[in-house]
């Protein structure tokens, strides 16, 4: 019993630690954020990974959605554009108000709500109420526990609603520990899946949790969602070759190819990433009263 203890405390203070970690890193880099992600490969990715967000937008716009893990609106942004009103969710504050000021800039403040907040704990927002909830950029895999945040969306959607989010591959992560030359590192990646974002401060670098395609599939179910789509992006490794994506023509023909490979199980596991869309079917079980 000690020892069950122990380790669950140590489990608590390592996801306390990842939670810092997480925080003060995008708190620092939350004013150059877009900058970072601004190239051909960046637009090629993201305008895959919208293409397979519409055909789940909910018919209703009255519908809230939340942006969980929204970092400097990108995604709310589009989803305000689209007409839903949009509450946005992210553990470092910075990030809130980055968001924040873009989409006053862009004249839809009146439709958002901002909130700073770990996934893992969602208390501040209403049960069951939303009709859409993105978690994009990897937010959920970033938690301390991908499991208790995935509990938290589960228990924020509506019956009916969808969950879209995103988790890295494990596999395409190999490369990584095989340049690195250590059989140790690789052996335990495979087996835990878990690395780190590598930054100089060391006190910003945090745990990620990565996951094969069928370990990704099973993480969801287990918290209650029943899976609709789980699509690889980008399957095609454009990353090594963006350059060549200014020009219109390869642009749109990668595209073209790219989606045809992007729902196939057979290459899913080329992709850096995993995008997911999964359902609520059923309500949330009740605790049981007893009558005395």
């Amino acid at each position: 019993m000690c020892s069950l203890r122990l380790d669950r405390y140590n489990r608590r203070m390592m996801a306390r630690r990842n939670r810092s970690a997480v925080r003060r890193y995008h708190d620092r880099v939350a004013r150059r954020y877009d900058s970072i992600y601004d190239d051909a490969y960046w637009r090629f990715h993201d305008a895959v990974t919208w293409d397979y967000i519409k055909p789940h937008l909910p018919p209703d716009l009255s519908r809230p959605v939340l942006d969980a893990g929204c970092g400097t609106g990108k995604w709310a942004l589009r989803l305000l554009d689209s007409g839903y009103r949009v509450t946005c969710v992210d553990i470092a504050g910075s990030m809130v108000e980055a968001a924040r000021r873009k989409i006053a800039q862009a004249g839809k403040i009146d439709r958002a709500a901002f909130v700073a907040a770990d996934l893992c704990d969602l208390s501040v927002l209403p049960e069951e109420h939303f009709g859409l909830i993105v978690a994009l950029g990897e937010p959920v895999g970033c938690a301390g526990s991908p499991a208790a945040a995935l509990k938290q969306l589960r228990k924020r959607l509506a019956i009916g609603g969808t969950l879209i989010l995103t988790l890295d591959n494990r596999w395409a992560a190999l490369g990584y520990y095989l340049e690195r030359g250590n059989v140790a590192e690789l052996s335990d990646f495979v087996d835990r899946g878990r690395t780190c974002w590598l930054t100089r401060d060391k006190s910003e670098r945090f745990e990620i949790h990565t996951y094969s395609p069928d370990q990704a599939i099973r993480l969801i179910e287990r918290a209650g969602f029943e899976v609709v789509e789980m699509i690889g992006k980008t399957v095609l490794d454009v990353r090594a070759f963006r350059d060549q994506l200014d020009d219109p023509v390869t642009f749109r023909e990668w595209m073209r190819i790219e989606k045809k490979l992007a729902r196939r199980r057979d290459a899913v596991g080329r992709a850096a990433h995993l995008q997911i869309t999964a359902r609520v079917i059923s309500p949330l079980p009740r605790a049981r009263v007893v009558r005395t």
